[in-house]
């Protein structure tokens, strides 16, 4: 087992470490200069040029690279020239509403996508499992924004049940940032339902076939018990990749689903980073994003092998 977390967090260094250079090099090495894009075209040249000393454009790329890297270590990523403030700060405080917002929907989306695939499985080719692949085709087909768009009429315009956006802020108390996360969440967990939902059904399935199980159905071991013993366990593997895959896609989704919502988040931010050309935010969370989807599916790794030591072993 320590062997399989040694490659497997060794693997998860050189994919950061990759990262961190192919962002480095395309905001800040490849043809173009940094500060221009920043100011603009029409800005003075006194002015590209006390904001290239600034950023400390004028010493060799691979002083700039490791001083970046050092400073991620000690926790500081520059100051953000929009803003005048350290991006440690802003990304802080983006992330009291871009974590549970990202939580929030894989939760819902883990437990609805077992539920319902699992209710699928077991009523194969029976009302409830058309049932259940009409509403997964139908989450798939659904553009995330435009369903938030249905959420807000429904929930916040016509029921006026939760708020149509904006960010409470957990200052208020609990109960004021759920209700203000809870549209945006159940946005977000739409289409993770519906993708997981079909994987958990036909991995179910897949398993269910095997020989082993039918062993033990044939050993007296009730429909039921043989789910919950022998298949279930089997099936969490696929489930798991595709969960671990997915974080990618609710980490970009975080860009549409903030901007819909009006919340204060990471997506949020790097939208208006990239708009405003503040260069320090987009380089330092563009490596926030892409390291925790390889921190994700490390962990993913790691609960291949608790679910199935033949992982750890062939590893």
């Amino acid at each position: 087992m320590s062997i399989f977390l040694a490659r497997r967090f060794l693997s998860f260094l050189i994919t950061l470490i990759g990262a961190s250079v192919f962002i480095f090099l395309l905001l800040e090495v490849l043809p173009g200069d940094p500060a221009l894009t920043m100011l603009g075209v029409d800005a003075p040249d006194s002015a590209i040029e006390a904001l290239r000393l600034e950023l400390g454009l004028d010493r060799p790329a691979f002083i700039r690279y490791v001083d970046w890297i050092v400073g991620l270590f000690h926790g500081e990523m520059g100051l953000s020239y929009v803003y005048k403030v350290p991006v440690t700060e802003l990304i802080t405080q983006r992330l009291a509403v871009t974590l549970p917002l990202a939580i929030g929907a894989m939760v819902v989306a883990t437990l609805m996508a077992l539920v319902l695939g699992i209710f699928a499985a077991t009523h194969h080719n029976k009302v409830g499992d058309y049932g259940v692949m009409g509403f997964s085709q139908l989450g798939l087909a659904i553009p995330d924004f435009w369903f938030g768009i249905l959420l807000i009429i429904f929930f916040a315009v016509i029921l006026r049940w939760l708020p149509s956006g904006g960010f409470a802020g957990w200052d208020e108390g609990l109960w004021p940032g759920v209700r203000s996360l809870t549209l945006p969440v159940l946005t977000q967990a739409l289409s993770l339902t519906a993708i997981m939902t079909r994987v958990t059904r036909s991995s179910v399935l897949e398993v269910a076939r095997e020989d082993f199980v039918r062993t033990a159905r044939a050993k007296g071991l009730s429909r039921r018990a043989a789910l919950w013993g022998h298949v279930l366990r089997n099936a969490l593997v696929p489930v798991l990749t595709i969960g671990g895959l997915l974080v990618a896609t609710v980490v970009t989704g975080t860009l549409i689903i903030e901007n819909v919502f009006a919340l204060p988040g990471l997506g949020k931010l790097i939208f208006d980073a990239i708009s405003n050309r503040d260069l320090m935010v987009v380089k330092n969370v563009v490596l926030l994003f892409a390291a925790i989807v390889v921190l994700v599916n490390f962990v993913v790794d790691i609960l291949y092998a608790m679910v199935d030591p033949r992982i750890r072993i062939h590893a």
